[in-house]
């Protein structure tokens, strides 16, 4: 059908629509206004964020709880059943007015056949009643009794008259309207004359005391075919109100004929007072019926010049040339779709009943088969929260998804007490490690004073003096115990790493011969050194992680077995995997076991910090991750090899040190000193190396101010007794520190130069200090030559030779 039937048919659909989706709305809706949210207090540091303790019935009613979310999703899962209800309501409604339709259209249609028929037996009449002589051309006395004898015989033939050609009634009743137009040169004439047959006129209106009449004309000849005038009779439209009466019209329902130009000639009911007039806006309707629908029949549903909906079915009638009339049934669309609203009715009843029980089942259920175990879960929650670490859900393991939360908890749970016993024995070591570095401080210290007292010792005694060897042993020892010191700062993390050239196969050799005191008897250890080239590290750290890298290995083979450590130089062209090395020259470091192997889930988690397969007090999980930090801060690689029962194989690549010439493994030639006249100011706050210090420097020809702590030596700067020309400082001093004491003699003199000493950490030193060509830094403990090394160094002047200390 047209736009105007769909537009009408879809407004009155929709308004039914948005009634249905209004009352689910309602019911669905929750207008209870939701609690205010508790803060959530934590007091312990082990505490997890959870819920605050809320009312069951605050719980129930907020949206966040699992009761409401549940209720949602049986009310979302509901909403299928919804929109397949009301698609079959507006199914429904749709047949039914296709019926209606369908129903109506047959019914004006067959109306409009029987007024064809009627105007057929009017044409005939009226063809008939033209042959007759005395209607012709007979006295107004012959054809007004011809026509009573005639009218007899045809009741709905009403009205007969005969018009001669000045437009005159000659015979008949009086003038019908128009009549002066049957002849003359009018339009309607010219048709008459024009054709043989019965041409139809303009609708004549109903009245009180006849029905509506369709006027018929024909042309009146004589024997000789001469015009002689116009016989016009009028046809009874008797069948609308057998129309009616078989339509059953409900109330409120009207049949009405109209033309477009929205002249009423009938209406049942009757209608006196629009009959015989124009209705305004009634032209307009027809007109847009005309342009959007089918012209000569429709059913559309529209609102009326009132503003209310109504159902309008049309078909149009015979009509005079130049006229449209129609036949209309106008009725309230509520009669078309009363079984429809009443099926409607009983289907949105029933949704409404299935969904209040499906809802209440949900509310109900939700508490046994869902919040149960879910408030086991919140009560653990809480008691976690609290800070105890033993709390478990007690939720039957199932392969539910609650269950599976459950699990997930417990087991939570548990790391946390395992992670908790971790960070315990972390902060244990952390405690450890400051106590280990405050004690290589303090040693670092002692070893400066004995192996400074021994260098000047030697230098008084003669070559074949018999106490040389004796002091030669204990210089040797208090340098090899500056290693020990090394490895106490690199275990308490305050040593800084250093990238001077090393050979690393020196590295392995002191290694190994550690190793060999701490591997039990069981274990076969096989070192095999076939490179002697140079790579910038830190020695301390590398030789740690080999002595981490033999330890694992060491516990993995607890009946005993073999450990190799292997060395060697590889040229690589390309880089096989993410964890080889790419192409260049690099040391490979290889440390391999016939231990127990590991899986591939070990494997893959190695070098995760705290990450361990030992037991409780037997690991910190940090040996692996120390490694594998120390590898990646020297640019080298790490590649595990290893399987269950194959035992593990550990390669390290570092690159080799290109352009390094120097080796640390050979002495450096000891550098002559002379007497410079140069004025040192030393600050030192222990004693024994201050005193140390100022013999050495003394003894090689330099004018020396020993001051015990930062604040003296700044006071000494103030009122020199001469200019002072090297600046020597401890870091950790009392009072000032050393690198406010060397920024403030630096402020004052930008080319001062500088020696910096600690036996703790040169991370603490300022940058601006480190970056200048005239600060040297220095490491305790040290020799009398690399000091003195160390202050030509700073001033950058070099001694003349054969030069004596003493």
């Amino acid at each position: 059908m047209g736009e105007l039937f769909r537009r009408g048919r879809l407004q009155l659909l929709w308004s039914h629509r948005l009634e249905v989706i209004t009352a689910g709305y309602s019911l669905l809706h929750d207008r209870t206004p939701l609690p205010p949210k508790e803060p959530v207090r934590v007091d312990s540091p082990l505490a997890l964020t959870s819920p605050s303790p809320l009312s069951r019935q605050a719980l129930a009613l907020s949206l966040s709880s699992l009761r409401t979310r549940l209720l949602l999703l049986v009310a979302a899962a509901y909403l299928p059943a919804v929109g397949l209800t009301l698609w079959t309501i507006s199914r429904d409604r749709e047949e039914a007015f296709d019926a209606v339709r369908t129903h109506l259209t047959q019914m004006l249609s067959g109306a409009a056949h029987e007024n064809d028929l009627q105007l057929g037996s009017g044409r005939r009449i009226i063809g008939t009643w033209a042959q007759v002589p005395e209607i012709i051309s007979g006295t107004r006395a012959e054809c007004e009794a011809t026509l009573a004898r005639l009218s007899r015989f045809a009741p709905s033939a009403v009205l007969p008259t005969r018009v001669n050609t000045r437009g005159e009634v000659d015979c008949g009743g009086p003038l019908p309207p128009g009549g002066t137009d049957l002849v003359g040169d009018g339009p309607i004439a010219q048709r008459i004359l024009a054709v043989d047959s019965a041409v139809l006129g303009m609708h004549l209106p109903a009245s009180i005391d006849r029905e509506v009449v369709m006027p018929l004309s024909i042309a009146l000849r004589d024997s000789t075919g001469r015009f002689v005038g116009v016989l016009s009779i009028g046809i009874r439209i008797g069948w609308l109100g057998r129309l009616a009466s078989d339509a059953e019209l409900p109330p409120g329902s009207q049949l009405s004929i109209v033309d477009s130009t929205g002249f009423v000639y009938a209406t049942l009911p009757a209608l006196p007072d629009l009959v015989g007039t124009r209705v305004p806006g009634l032209s307009a309707m027809i007109e847009q019926d005309r342009r959007t629908m089918d012209p000569r029949s429709g059913v559309t549903i529209r609102n009326n010049r009132k503003g209310i909906m109504r159902l309008v079915a049309y078909h149009q009638l015979a009509s005079a040339e130049g006229s449209f009339v129609r036949l209309a049934m106008v009725m309230s669309p509520d009669v078309a779709f009363a079984a429809p609203t009443e099926r409607a009715r009983v289907r949105l009843a029933f949704l409404f009943v299935a969904g209040a029980v499906a809802l209440v089942i949900a509310w109900f259920g939700a508490e046994r088969l869902v919040l149960r175990d879910v408030n086991a879960i919140l009560a653990a929650t809480r008691r976690l929260g609290a800070g105890d670490l033993s709390a478990r859900t007690g939720v039957a393991s199932t392969t539910g998804e609650i269950s599976q939360l459950a699990d997930s908890f417990d087991t939570m749970a548990s790391q946390l007490e395992v992670r908790q016993d971790r960070m315990r024995h972390a902060e244990r070591m952390e405690s450890l490690g400051r106590l280990a570095g405050g004690v290589a401080h303090d040693f670092n210290n002692l070893l400066t004073a004995i192996v400074g007292s021994a260098d000047l010792a030697l230098d008084e005694l003669p070559i074949d003096h018999p106490a040389r060897a004796e002091l030669a042993t204990i210089k040797s020892s208090a340098s090899r115990s500056g290693s020990l010191t090394r490895q106490l700062l690199d275990f308490s993390r305050r040593a800084p790493l250093s990238n001077a050239p090393q050979r690393l196969d020196a590295i392995v050799q002191g290694a190994a011969a550690l190793l060999v005191r701490v591997m039990p008897a069981s274990v076969t250890l096989d070192v095999h050194t076939a490179s002697h080239k140079l790579v910038r590290v830190d020695a301390g750290r590398i030789e740690q992680a080999i002595m981490n890298l033999a330890v694992n290995s060491r516990d993995a083979m607890p009946k005993g077995g073999r450990l190799v450590i292997e060395l060697d130089d590889v040229e690589t062209t390309s880089q096989e995997s993410p964890d080889h090395p790419p192409a260049g020259a690099w040391v490979r470091l290889t440390v391999s076991d016939t231990g127990h192997g590991m899986t591939p889930d070990v494997r893959r988690r190695i070098f995760e910090p705290f990450f361990t397969t030992k037991g409780v007090g037997q690991g910190t999980g940090l040996g692996l991750a120390m490694v594998y930090g120390t590898v990646q801060y020297h640019g080298g690689h790490v590649h595990v090899r290893t399987a269950p029962g194959d035992g593990t194989t550990i390669t390290i690549w570092l690159p080799e040190a290109s352009g390094a010439s120097d080796d640390p493994s050979v002495p450096v030639p000891a550098v002559a000193l002379s007497e410079v006249q140069a004025h040192v100011l030393v600050a030192e706050d222990q004693p024994e190396v201050r005193n140390l210090l100022e013999r050495i420097l003394t003894r090689a020809g330099f004018h020396v101010t020993a001051v015990e702590n930062g604040q003296e030596a700044i006071t000494a700067s103030a009122s020199p007794s001469r200019p002072i020309d090297v600046l020597i400082t401890d870091y950790d001093m009392p009072h000032v520190r050393g690198d406010a004491v060397a920024l403030a003699f630096r402020a004052m003199n930008p080319a001062l130069p500088i020696v910096l000493i600690s036996g703790f950490t040169r991370d603490g030193w300022p940058t601006a200090l480190l970056a200048s060509a005239a600060t040297v830094v220095m490491d305790k403990p040290f020799s009398a030559q690399e000091l003195l090394s160390a202050v030509y160094s700073a001033r950058r002047t070099t001694p003349p030779s054969g030069t004596p200390v003493s």
